[in-house]
């Protein structure tokens, strides 16, 4: 995060990779505070969830987050879900989130 926008309300993210790679060639992104938690900007080890785009499901705070194959519109767990793109892309599942699905967490973790 490098930013904060329109009064606390959208964190604006950098994304870091090469501008082949970016979706739309475009760096900085603002997202909403509610599609996110963050506690550290600490990178962590490379994950098994990491295979895994982000699926939300509900909606505003009760919203939960789940991890979906990519171009699936349900989850691991068996939910119906929608993404959250951006010009393709599609933020990865965090399985350390607080709201990430416990089932979906148990099964991205397994071989």
């Amino acid at each position: 995060m490098v930013g904060v926008l329109r009064n606390g309300t959208l964190a604006l993210l950098e994304l870091d990779a090469d501008d082949d790679e970016l979706p739309g060639r475009v760096r900085r992104w603002p997202v909403h505070w509610d599609d996110l938690l963050v506690y550290a900007m600490e990178p962590g080890p490379d994950d098994p969830a990491d295979d895994f785009r982000l699926g939300l499901s509900g909606a505003g705070r009760r919203v939960v987050q789940h991890a979906a194959s990519p171009d699936t519109k349900i989850s691991m767990c068996g939910e119906p879900v929608y993404p959250l793109p951006v010009c393709g892309w599609s933020m990865p599942f965090s399985p350390t989130a607080a709201r990430a699905c416990p089932e979906c967490v148990r099964l991205a973790a397994l071989p």
